[in-house]
């Protein structure tokens, strides 16, 4: 039996990851999965499931200034050995961390440890605590070409692994499922986890003879309910951990440009309209959505530009059946097959090996 640790917490797009190469792993055969999260809302919310593997512990960030950096050694220093602990007593075969604080200092502690450790770079732009964890890593691992940038060691391109949950389901049952007209274009609109209120606010202001599908982040749920209101054109649902119905219902997408969102989309060879945040650290989802346009898997738009054109676009898609099958075409050439398995298979291998990468 594989005793092996995932690393990763703060936001979904560190935690997909992991927890889609765990059930790879487990799915392969042989393996104990165990994880290392933070302390935040969203890790408890998705790593629920997990119940008693989950480890939370409340890692010290090493990107802030102020009276906090006067304390920063001694607790880096207590986190280590907290989790050079956790390692060592559950008896760790490999590690792979996918980003976030706990995922830097398991990384760390993998490495004075002797447990080979694998990082997994799911942006175009590699965040501080990534480029930081890539110094212990044995091998890092990334989603995009434009992912190694400021990685150190041995780094290769794998794809970012989505959750095998994820299934294409045949459109007419997803939107029976969903309760969708069969005769009208239907838009899925994506914020990510957090939400996106300037894509919940275009899409309550979708045209005539468009269905929307709009996933709502908890923060904004209430209020974009309540200006929906009982318009029979529009599907208001909140965050959903499977979104499989969604993404196969849907003839179109307006998201964000998150890494998970990202290689979902490619997944579902769903074409979209990318409005990557513009506060992004790095501005990564410029970089992410910037790879889907220029593979011609999605068109990029500003989020500036997109109150006065993002309809006329999207309706211009639409419109257009023979592009939009260009594009899934495009994005199936993007991910041809779930990388999940192929990083789970590695870091098998990995344990195997006793470390050999």
């Amino acid at each position: 039996m594989v005793k092996a640790f995932f690393a990763a917490g703060g936001t979904g797009g560190h935690i997909s990851p992991a927890l889609a190469v765990a059930s790879a792993m487990e799915e392969l055969g042989g393996v104990d999965a165990r994880f290392i999260a933070t302390c935040r809302t969203v890790d408890r919310r998705m790593y629920a499931p997990m119940g008693e593997r989950v480890y939370y512990i409340d890692s010290p960030r090493v990107d802030r200034g102020g009276p906090s950096t006067l304390l920063l050694p001694f607790r880096a220093l207590s986190t280590l050995r907290l989790v050079r602990g956790i390692l060592r007593a559950e008896g760790a075969d490999v590690l792979l961390g996918t980003g976030g604080y706990s995922s830097f200092y398991a990384m760390m502690a993998a490495r004075t440890l002797g447990i080979p450790a694998v990082l997994h770079e799911s942006n175009t732009v590699a965040g501080r605590s990534n480029r930081l964890a890539s110094r212990f890593a044995d091998l890092t691992l990334t989603g995009f070409g434009a992912g190694r940038a400021g990685l150190s060691g041995t780094v290769e391109r794998a794809g970012n692994p989505v959750r095998p949950s994820l299934s294409r389901m045949n459109p007419l049952e997803a939107r029976r499922s969903l309760g969708i007209p069969m005769d009208r274009p239907a838009v899925l609109f994506l914020g990510g986890s957090q939400g996106a209120r300037a894509l919940n606010d275009l899409a309550l202001r979708a045209p005539d003879g468009v269905f929307v599908i709009l996933q709502c982040g908890e923060r904004d749920l209430l209020r974009v309910r309540k200006e929906a209101g009982d318009r029979k054109d529009m599907r208001v649902i909140a965050f959903a951990d499977d979104p499989s119905a969604l993404y196969s219902a849907a003839d179109l997408a307006v998201a964000r440009a998150g890494a998970m969102t990202a290689a979902e989309l490619c997944w579902f060879r769903l074409p979209s309209v990318l409005v990557p945040y513009p506060y992004a650290a790095g501005d990564h989802q410029r970089g992410n959505a910037g790879e889907l346009d220029s593979a011609g898997g999605a068109v990029m738009l500003d989020q500036d530009a997109a109150g006065e054109s993002l309809w006329s676009l999207v309706e211009s898609l639409l419109e257009e059946p023979e592009r939009r099958r260009s594009m899934s075409t495009a994005l199936a050439g993007l991910m041809p097959e779930n990388p999940a398995y192929a990083i789970a298979r590695r870091l098998l291998d990995t344990a195997g090996e006793g470390g050999g990468l």
